[in-house]
């Protein structure tokens, strides 16, 4: 490669050829520091992120993830992978980020960015069995969905008898079968997925309401980019504005006539921003 003077004129044309790509060289040799394609991961959790009947990947925040990505300008992927699975995926920096429920193991390895959307989190049992507070629970088999941390009252409460189960469909099951006494999730998880077994708002207790938690974006602290955190920042503010994140909760939830939002408690810390 030639950087020293100029060259006769009959040589101009491979000097500056050279310069050029040396000038590219250089410029690959520094690394980008906005992401051009954002790896995102969604939790496989029915009405969250599923596959349909033919394979297809949809859901509510496989959506919602999808358009804040398109908003801020970014081409992207998105994989819906298993609760737990979300948490390592993000940790590694496999992943980017994820839209899901905040816990200690989440943010030790991401940083929470926005809110996206708040949930009431309950315990929903038989209509034979009455739940008023914690303390009716003591003794009692409450399924949790593995990986799932809902309320952290709960998961200190070591007189509760904690179950895990696959998933909110397996709770269901379970409870109306009366093998478990009760399931603990978002109102919106249980109930979606009672309405896709079958079941009737009749075979389920009143629900006992524990906390308000919050969907929040996490992106992974291995991947940290505070431009592209920016930007999705930004873009969620947009799509609040414009009501359009609503609009994909409300195609979700809007077939069937349950009470998905049962009356809310003061909702949990809310994320760093």
């Amino acid at each position: 490669m030639f950087f020293g003077r100029t060259p006769e004129p009959l040589a101009l044309d491979t000097w500056r050829k050279n310069l050029s790509l040396g000038l590219l060289a250089l410029t690959m040799a520094v690394p980008c520091t906005f992401a051009k394609e954002l790896r995102i991961v969604t939790i496989d959790s029915a009405p969250f992120g599923f596959h349909t009947a033919d394979g297809k990947p949809t859901g509510m925040i496989y959506e919602i993830s999808n358009l804040i990505a398109e908003e801020a300008g970014f081409n992207y992927t998105n994989e819906i992978l298993p609760y737990p699975r979300t948490v390592h995926a993000v940790g590694s920096g496999d992943a980017d980020f994820v839209i899901r429920y905040g816990n200690a193991e989440l943010e030790n390895v991401a940083i929470p960015v926005a809110r996206v959307l708040s949930l009431p989190t309950i315990v929903v049992g038989h209509p034979s069995v009455k739940f008023e507070s914690l303390k009716d629970l003591h003794g009692k088999t409450v399924g949790i969905p593995r990986g799932g941390r809902f309320d952290d009252a709960f998961e200190a409460n070591t007189a509760i008898l904690k179950y895990p189960v696959a998933d909110y469909a397996q709770a269901i099951k379970m409870v109306t079968a009366q093998r478990i006494d009760a399931g603990i999730g978002s109102s919106v998880g249980l109930y979606y997925n009672a309405h896709l077994l079958g079941i009737k708002k009749e075979q389920l207790g009143k629900p006992l309401v524990l906390s308000t938690q919050h969907f929040a974006l996490h992106f992974s602290k291995k991947r940290e980019n505070q431009e592209t955190i920016a930007a999705l920042r930004i873009a969620v503010a947009r799509l609040e504005k414009r009501n359009a994140i609503k609009k994909i909760v409300d195609k979700y939830l809007s077939t069937f006539d349950w009470d998905l939002m049962p009356k809310q408690v003061p909702s949990s810390a809310a994320p760093r921003q």
